[in-house]
């Protein structure tokens, strides 16, 4: 391997960064996240509920966001944490892609498409008409629109060039985005159950549909199936469906990014310029997630469904998997700020809002109108 192969590698896995800058948020995360599990196990065996209401996923976030707003936070910790959320994150997703027949995903897939695709267009409708009601510019409302819409900060950061918002805008949007991602997070696994009183799989698509940012989703998914079992009639598990459809929802770039470009009326000169931007954020980690879902149908044929040794192995992927996103969620409470978040303009947080709350009745009307069609 030549050393400019090498260098590319090692920027694809780890990227810029040196290792050694990586080490001190990335501690710091597995140390929370263990602190996390030990707390879930003392604060269920105490209350001793029919269910284990504290998750260690919920837990390591919260005491993510604790940690970050401390005294004991420094910004040396921020290349690391960083990492977790932009590199080990998806390579979690990746492997939790093993879980998954290719099949099964193309089911899901199938099913999510319409889903995504109704909730997209109806957030970015709802958003514009409530962002010209109360005077909010157009490109702030489309980066919020982006975000919740699609799939959270990535969205927001990849539409900014193409309709040349300013740093406030992106500022306020990646903080509207964050606070009711977050909200969703610590929210939606108990209110799904208690409130919406959705089945396993409805509960995947609603996750899927309705919550922001990618980390969130998963974290979301896994605090859900973690509770309440999460299995479908079939082997599928709500986590699978949650993944598999934002998975879906992020292809969507490649058609709203464009279409951003439209609303804020850019020039086609522009648009042009901005079009390696948009390359950028394609979403290559849902390829891994797909080759990871063919391994698991080959593995399937070769060795045969109910062989223990592949079972054994792909579980082992699958626990591998779990305990990476539990060190990623861990990095999205370290990231969450709220110093910042609490200077935010009135206005962002009503539209942002107003576009979470639309995500989240569009994706469960949805799943009412289709309840007998879904996996």
């Amino acid at each position: 391997m030549s050393a400019r192969t090498t260098i590319r590698v090692k920027e694809h896995l780890f990227g810029k960064e040196k290792v050694k800058n990586l080490l001190p948020g990335f501690i710091i995360s597995v140390v929370l996240m263990v602190i996390a599990q030990i707390l879930s196990i003392i604060l269920n065996l105490v209350t001793r509920f029919k269910v284990d209401p504290f998750n260690p996923i919920l837990i390591t976030v919260i005491l993510g966001i604790i940690f970050r707003n401390s005294f004991l936070y420094s910004e040396q910790f921020k290349p690391g944490v960083e990492f977790g959320i932009k590199k080990l994150l998806r390579f979690g997703i990746i492997l939790m892609g093993i879980r998954l027949s290719f099949l099964n995903f193309v089911r899901i897939g199938f099913t999510a498409a319409g889903m995504v695709i109704i909730t997209i267009s109806s957030v970015i409708l709802i958003t514009m008409l409530v962002s010209e009601k109360i005077n909010i510019s157009k490109k702030l409302a489309l980066l919020i629109a982006a975000g919740t819409s699609i799939c959270g900060i990535s969205a927001v950061i990849a539409t900014a060039p193409v309709i040349e918002a300013d740093e406030e805008e992106v500022s306020y949007s990646i903080a509207t985005i964050t606070i009711f991602g977050i909200m969703a997070t610590l929210i939606y696994p108990y209110f799904i159950e208690i409130v919406l009183n959705l089945n396993a799989a409805q509960a995947g698509f609603f996750i899927g549909t309705a919550v922001h940012d990618t980390s969130q989703v998963t974290a979301t998914a896994l605090i859900y199936e973690q509770l309440w079992g999460g299995i479908t009639a079939g082997i599928l598990t709500s986590t699978d469906i949650a993944i598999t459809t934002k998975l879906v929802r992020n292809t969507m770039m490649l058609i709203v990014i464009p279409l951003m470009s439209v609303l804020a009326r850019k020039n086609s000169g522009t648009h042009d310029s901005t079009k390696s931007n948009i390359l950028k954020f394609i979403p290559l980690f849902v390829l891994g997630y797909i080759l990871m879902g063919v391994l698991r149908s080959v593995g399937d044929y070769s060795f045969g469904v109910s062989n223990s040794d592949w079972i054994n192995t792909w579980e082992t992927m699958t626990d591998i998997a779990t305990y990476i996103i539990a060190i990623s969620i861990t990095c999205v409470g370290l990231n969450t700020n709220l110093k910042k978040l609490v200077k935010l303009n009135i206005k962002p947080l009503i539209v942002g809002f107003i576009a979470a709350f639309c995500a989240g009745i569009v994706s469960y009307i949805l799943i009412i109108i289709f309840a007998g069609r879904l996996i």
